[in-house]
């Protein structure tokens, strides 16, 4: 395999807490995690195992992870860092690649991964994405999330979902409350 394994570069919460419960390491505000697909190859019988996750359904050769990764990407959860040879043979004068993949940064929200992509390009400390081989998904550390201009942050894909969501609970309880009514005359 080539590249870096996936997780390999994933920052982990779990520093020493004082005896008043307090983090004594390092916090990090949205943190993601490196997630990766196979494109094609032989390994996949040269299918693609980053479609949407409705088309992995069937797909037996495409792993768990990869299916979690469909359909986190399905839910805007993700960011695409880019795609590389993941496994290659060697020959006698050259090498021939198998298999490719795509990496993703994925994050815990839609909300964490738009001012990631939005907060990164205002900080020189977060100018990349890292490469596909080894990708940097860290969250911001706390001096770091502070330097965020949310005023140049354009949250209007996360402002739709909310709006969408709202509108969709209003329409079920509206319907609940219709249908208690009938079942108590």
């Amino acid at each position: 395999d080539l590249g870096t394994p996936v997780g390999a570069n994933d920052a982990v919460e779990d520093g020493v807490i004082d005896e008043n419960g307090s983090c004594l390491g390092t916090v990090y505000v949205f943190n993601g995690k490196d997630q990766r697909c196979r494109t094609d190859g032989v390994t996949i019988a040269f299918d693609d195992c980053c479609k949407s996750e409705e088309y992995l359904f069937g797909l037996l050769q495409c792993s768990e992870n990869e299916k979690q990764l469909a359909q986190m990407w399905d839910e805007g959860l993700c960011h695409y860092v880019g795609e590389y040879c993941s496994k290659e043979v060697d020959l006698l004068l050259f090498s021939f690649c198998i298999e490719h993949s795509k990496t993703y940064c994925c994050f815990n929200s839609k909300l964490g991964r738009i001012i990631h992509e939005e907060g990164r390009v205002q900080m020189s400390l977060f100018d990349t994405w890292g490469v596909p081989e080894s990708p940097k998904c860290r969250g911001f550390k706390a001096d770091e999330f502070q330097m965020v201009d949310f005023s140049q942050v354009d949250l209007t894909e996360w402002y739709g979902d909310i709006n969408t969501k709202s509108q969709e609970s209003v329409k079920t309880n509206v319907q609940s409350t219709i249908e208690n009514y009938y079942d108590n005359l």
